[in-house]
């Protein structure tokens, strides 16, 4: 055995990864599906942030990420016939809308797969990682109670998204249970974006001026929101606290500076990469369900 590692090293050889993966009838490619347009998958820095540690996590097991978008019926058509078909080992999917065909069609296959956010309608029949969108959206909007704001709004995500539904139910379940007595919530809702952030907030403004403290589901959103804010003559936290979710660059970019609820990406994203490759390696395991915890983080802006 010594003389073949020494010829080994003499040689300069190294593992034909190709073989290697055609002989075990692996691919060493996992997919990042985004069920998203394209303008939010490269406007939004937390898409990057996940590439960023699936490529790591995934070059560390000898793995191939393949980052691909399913934005409507026919890209979803073809994806679920490459993907079902053995061109990658396994999928990882961004959360995605409810009742959306692809998730059902791969749900169905024998594909390992893992969601990021809780699947709307799959819940128990594929793995998933996330956090608790309600508890977080609960405990945001009952920081804004607590600094004194007497009407607190929000600004949803998508309903048909895990995400966007719970966290709206978080920041209902607090305001109508506010002490000395709740309210019906103000709500507008957006697409994540900042364009979308920005006209919920001039509806909010136009349709309940009196509105003093703002929970919003994204930080990219409300970055538009301030925008609208400070065309109103706003001023953030004087006359309107705000919080944001997410955590992420924007947080730290918005002026004044976000606070917000803290979400454990790179964590999601590490444990993601661990459970899909448990179900590569084991065809009967049962799926796994991971809730991971957040935090909020305190800024200028509340």
């Amino acid at each position: 055995m010594a003389k073949v590692s020494e010829a080994v090293a003499a040689l300069g050889y190294s593992v034909n990864q190709a073989a290697r993966n055609l002989a075990s009838l692996r691919t060493g490619s996992i997919a990042f599906v985004i069920s998203e347009r394209q303008e939010h998958l490269f406007g939004d820095p937390n898409f990057g942030k996940l590439i960023r540690v699936f490529s790591k996590q995934l070059r560390a097991r000898g793995q191939h990420l393949i980052v691909t978008t399913a934005e409507d019926y026919d890209e979803e058509a073809f994806l679920g016939g490459y993907l079902a078909s053995g061109h990658v080992d396994a999928a990882i999917f961004a959360q995605p809308h409810e009742g959306e065909a692809l998730l059902a069609r791969l749900a169905g296959s024998r594909l390992p797969m893992v969601v990021l956010g809780r699947p709307l309608g799959f819940e128990e029949k594929v793995s998933w990682v996330g956090v608790d969108d309600e508890k977080a959206a609960f405990e945001a909007t009952n920081y804004l109670l607590r600094l004194g704001r007497a009407r607190v709004a929000t600004i949803t995500g998508p309903l048909a998204t895990s995400s966007g539904r719970e966290r709206f139910v978080g920041y209902r379940r607090a305001v109508t249970e506010a002490p000395g007595g709740g309210y019906q919530p103000l709500t507008a809702q957006g697409d994540w974006s900042p364009r979308s952030g920005r006209m919920a907030a001039r509806r909010l403004l136009s349709h309940h001026p009196g509105f003093d403290g703002l929970f919003v589901a994204s930080d990219l959103m409300a970055l538009g929101a301030l925008g609208a804010l400070a065309e109103a003559r706003r001023r953030v936290p004087d006359d309107v606290a705000v919080v944001g979710f997410d955590d992420s660059a924007a947080a730290t970019m918005a002026e004044p500076p976000l606070t917000t609820v803290h979400q454990p990406f790179e964590r999601v994203a590490a444990e993601a990469v661990r459970i899909v490759n448990e179900l590569i390696a084991s065809d009967d395991r049962e799926p796994a369900h991971m809730v991971l915890p957040t935090k909020l983080v305190r800024r200028r802006s509340a």
